[in-house]
């Protein structure tokens, strides 16, 4: 039985950056639900990846920041 799942993933860039996906997504289970997502985030980046300047609709900059 398929139900709707929230999903969260990131990649972690080695120096640091990290590239997060958030969607919803219908599946079967836990691991069927982060396949799907792994799929929208790989699609994502592709997209991304032609386009000439990329629409930001969200964003947060804070001064004084500390790596972790």
């Amino acid at each position: 039985m398929k139900q709707m799942f929230k999903t969260k993933i990131a990649h972690m860039l080695e120096n640091g950056d990290k590239l997060e996906l958030e969607a919803f997504v219908e599946a079967t289970s836990h691991d069927d639900a982060f396949g799907q997502a792994k799929d929208r985030l790989k699609s994502v980046v592709s997209e991304l990846a032609g386009i000439a300047d990329i629409e930001i609709d969200k964003s947060k900059v804070e001064l004084g920041a500390h790596k972790h």
